[in-house]
């Protein structure tokens, strides 16, 4: 009852400090959003997980109620004024991902995880986008696009709804304490599988952006490209060693250090036309499988420091929805949740045939690609972002995806990691097992 009793204290408390306020300045109104979307998604995080359902779900509830489709306690002003944390969580995921990812105990897994990759990663892409373009008359932000620029938009928003859940698979592991082939695979399979997509994605905005702005220059193109994703791994490598070489040489308020350099990261990539994906996600491997800092005491210790950053992006991710766009969108996105969750059955089937493949990874392997959460509502904010036009609809319809399977998803891989045996395998000790 507690956090009932504390959700609707807040809400009499922001309506109060909104109307005794009701012209609050830029700076005032940005903290006072920051702290009420945090207090609440906090709470009904709480609520959602006495009830069995992923937090996460709730944090995106919590904005929804609060945000401008529900009851206006956060306004549109206010959520604009917070893109800054949009830019921080992605940067903060990305790190996380990567310093999850060492090279050397998947070496055995590699060639299973690169066939699953391949076929059911990049081929769920090419399912969606084609899903998608089919879509047309019942998705009016693409209908109303030009073939070719409709095309070119449906492979960006393809790639974002592919994305998976490094996050919601490592906390499904944990929480089991599973460990074993299947735990192993379905873990560096998501890692690997987010890498693809984030650099697709950076592929594929670049050259839907050159289309549908109409100046496609092959040159520049390609060399906005390149720079793009590998002037990002250069400046992530040069992250990764300062991480490295204050991890080993200092080692204090780690946690807040990395949340600061996740600052630096949204706030310099944008800016110079890089990708704060790709730079935290390379520095993140630079650290796990190049420096000599323990890449897991920077995992354990960021949690706790960058947890009011996850609480408010995902709140915002809510707060951001709109529900009018999302009504029209409801028969799209049943659709595409079928298609994708079918896709990756079907492609995971064939590119585990082979018979080494460990039985129980062949059968349930796929399922850990089902999950969504911050990746993919990361990857909805940048499509938002760059193309302002029909933004806001696009964001809804992946958001739309991401939600019904951050509601589903994660309750079946929680019964596959039972079923396989592999639960309560690995010593409870917070940690994920990852070799």
């Amino acid at each position: 009852m507690i956090p009932i009793f504390a959700l609707l204290a807040l809400a009499g408390l922001m309506q109060a400090a909104r109307s005794f306020a009701p012209g609050v300045t830029l700076a005032g109104g940005t903290e006072l959003a920051f702290g009420f979307l945090l207090l609440t998604a906090y709470f009904t995080g709480k609520l959602f997980s006495k009830i069995g359902l992923p937090k996460l779900t709730g944090y995106i509830v919590a904005g929804i109620v609060a945000g401008p489709a529900v009851l206006d306690l956060v306004s549109k002003d206010m959520t604009g004024q917070l893109k800054l944390v949009g830019g921080v969580a992605t940067s903060i995921l990305a790190l996380q991902a990567g310093a999850e990812l060492n090279l050397k105990s998947m070496r055995p897994l590699l060639g299973t995880v690169a066939r699953i990759t391949l076929l059911s990663v990049f081929g769920t892409m090419f399912v969606l986008t084609g899903t998608l373009v089919l879509l047309r008359p019942l998705v009016p932000f693409l209908g109303a696009l030009p073939l070719e620029h409709a095309f070119a938009v449906a492979i960006c928003v393809g790639i974002a709804l592919s994305a998976q859940s490094p996050a919601v698979v490592m906390a499904l592991i944990a929480e089991t304490r599973s460990e074993g082939n299947l735990t192993r695979v379905i873990l560096a399979l998501v890692v690997v599988a987010d890498l693809a997509i984030i650099v697709s994605y950076g592929v594929a905005s670049s050259i839907a952006t050159s289309i549908i702005s109409g100046n496609i220059d092959i040159f520049d193109a390609v060399s906005g490209i390149g720079w793009e994703v590998f002037g990002s791994i250069g400046v992530g490598i040069f992250f990764g060693f300062a991480l490295g070489v204050f991890l080993v040489y200092i080692n204090q308020g780690v946690g807040l250090f990395s949340v600061m350099i996740c600052f630096v990261i949204a706030e310099i990539g944008h800016a110079v036309h890089l990708d704060p994906l790709i730079i935290a996600l390379t520095a993140g491997l630079w650290l796990e499988n190049v420096s000599r800092a323990d890449a897991r005491n920077l995992v354990h210790q960021f949690e706790a420091a960058s947890l009011p950053v996850y609480l408010v992006f995902f709140a915002l991710a809510g707060a951001k929805l709109d529900l009018v766009a999302l009504y029209h969108l409801a028969l799209p996105v049943a659709i595409i949740v079928i298609t994708r969750g079918s896709s990756f059955f079907v492609t995971s089937r064939v590119a585990t045939r082979s018979p080494d493949v460990d039985p129980i990874v062949r059968k349930m392997a796929w399922l850990g690609l089902l999950p969504q959460a911050g990746l993919a509502l990361a990857l909805a904010e940048i499509v938002r972002r760059t193309f302002p036009t029909f933004g806001d609809a696009a964001f809804a319809l992946v958001v739309g995806v991401v939600a019904t399977n951050e509601l589903i998803a994660p309750v079946i891989l929680r019964v596959a990691l039972l079923r396989s045996g592999e639960a309560g395998r690995r010593p409870d000790d917070g940690t994920v097992v990852s070799h």
